[in-house]
């Protein structure tokens, strides 16, 4: 999947969990939840030489090059035992450390559960239990292709009407008749 795709899913999980009431409205502890699920929905990709978090952050390609040469394309960074020990590092440093609580560390977990999800229908697939299995879970997106754009579009809409209650929220509106007339 694309690394927007990726970004967009980490949102839509996000408003689900407001929606759901697992995530309160205060907007700093809300602001952080919603970015470790966008940071987790993209961190998989740290193997990939063009992943989001490299273009973001203008990591040198010699070094991004590197890291994929170290874990391999869907490799390990693309199992459920990397997400276990981002769930138990993003426990420990977002939960215990910077005490932010479980539920932070938990969304970091999450978003990248999320990805690992979404990878997992493209034709590459996922190795979810690798090196004990090589067997792959995938599906027929292929990455960039028109159906994953048509999915990108439609959980673009799921996001704007899950969403438009927390804006409307945040914002102090929630009848649009007494913005529009």
């Amino acid at each position: 999947m694309m690394g927007l795709t990726h970004v967009l899913f980490g949102l839509f999980l996000f408003l689900t969990f407001w929606r759901y009431g697992l995530v309160g409205l205060d907007a700093g502890f809300s602001g952080v939840v919603l970015g470790v699920l966008v940071v987790g929905s993209v961190l998989p990709d740290l193997d990939h030489p063009v992943g989001l978090m490299y273009s973001l952050f203008g990591v040198p390609r010699w070094l991004r090059r590197g890291v994929g040469k170290m874990v391999g394309q869907r490799g390990f960074l693309h199992t459920v035992w990397m997400a276990l020990i981002v769930l138990v590092l993003g426990y420990l440093i977002l939960g215990l450390i910077l005490g932010l609580g479980f539920v932070v560390g938990f969304g970091l977990f999450v978003g990248y559960l999320g990805h690992l999800v979404l990878d997992s229908l493209t034709v590459r697939g996922v190795a979810w239990l690798s090196p004990l299995s090589r067997k792959r879970v995938w599906f027929v997106l292929g990455t960039g292709g028109m159906v994953e754009r048509v999915f990108f579009y439609l959980l673009a809409l799921v996001c704007v009407v899950v969403g438009y209650p927390l804006v409307a929220e945040v914002l102090g509106f929630i009848d649009l008749k007494k913005i529009f007339g």
